[in-house]
């Protein structure tokens, strides 16, 4: 018996879903410390932001993007900021209620979806139902008395959304905080202690995408203040923050992905084989109808 591909009819495209990406998760973090965290450090030139950099890009980019930050063309300026993503881990226990990678099924207009996010009940489809039948009963040509056959109403129409199934990953950062004097330090991971609640924990957003974040509660402290050298005074410390994220959609790769809606079959009915002579009852004895329905 071929399939049925009228029931795919019924799927629409809700809407389209924000895609999240590795450089989405990025964003969040970086967007974290530079707007959320927001941090202020007294300098020599006065009270200022320290700027926030992704990595370190090359010098001449650097120079041409924000002079600030080398204002003599050649050292950076302290206090700053950098993140590096070091790591990017599929952990299978992080997948939740869901261990294994469920494949999109493909429908009628090839719009896939896998994982359910929501399910209700479409109240005006089902009360049509509910409705026929009781015209049915009646032997009325209105509703108006569906009220005399009380009874359960078992066709009901259920409206579903689902969603591509995402890919989860564990990215791990490097946040290199330098400064130039300890009181700096001080303030900076004075803010980086208090935003965060314990144990450790926040959520950064991004693109309408939100992602849960932990902060390893051990700092590396690295300076040079104890050597008499020549060199430049400088407190660095690293902070490692590791984010569950996950990926949906698979970038230029891949069309954006969609909320798909679709309603189910109220009713299924198959039809039954009948014979050229007709469909006998297996017992006809003190029966009026010699089919069966």
């Amino acid at each position: 018996m071929p399939i049925d591909t009228k029931l795919d009819e019924k799927k629409e495209v809700a809407y389209s879903l924000a895609s999240s990406g590795l450089e989405d998760v990025d964003y969040a973090v970086y967007e974290y410390i530079n707007d959320e965290l927001n941090i202020f450090v007294d300098t020599n030139t006065g009270f200022k932001k320290i700027p926030v950099l992704y990595a370190i890009p090359e010098r001449a980019y650097q120079i041409k993007a924000d002079p600030t930050l080398r204002p003599n063309g050649r050292t950076l300026e302290y206090p700053l900021i950098s993140i590096l993503r070091e790591n990017i881990t599929q952990n299978p226990e992080n997948k939740g209620r869901y261990g294994v990678y469920i494949p999109p099924y493909l429908d009628y207009y090839n719009r896939g979806g896998s994982l359910e996010v929501a399910r209700v009940v479409n109240q005006e489809k089902t009360r049509n139902f509910a409705n026929s039948a009781a015209i049915k009963k009646s032997n009325s040509g209105t509703a108006s008395n569906y009220k005399t056959f009380p009874g359960e109403n078992k066709q009901i129409v259920y409206e579903t959304l689902v969603i591509p199934m995402p890919s989860f990953v564990e990215v791990e950062y490097n946040v290199l905080i330098t400064t130039s004097y300890q009181q700096q330090m001080n303030d900076v991971l004075a803010m980086f202690s208090t935003k965060t609640s314990t144990p450790s924990t926040f959520s950064i957003r991004h693109g309408g995408n939100r992602y849960e974040a932990f902060i390893e509660p051990s700092y590396t402290l690295d300076n040079n203040s104890a050597a008499l050298g020549t060199d430049e005074r400088l407190f660095k410390t690293g902070i490692k923050i590791m984010v569950l994220g996950y990926i949906i959609g698979a970038g230029k790769n891949q069309e954006t992905p969609n909320v798909v809606r679709y309603q189910s079959a109220a009713k299924i009915e198959i039809q039954r084989e009948r014979t050229i002579l007709g469909d006998l009852p297996d017992n006809n004895v003190g029966r009026k109808d010699k089919y069966r329905p």
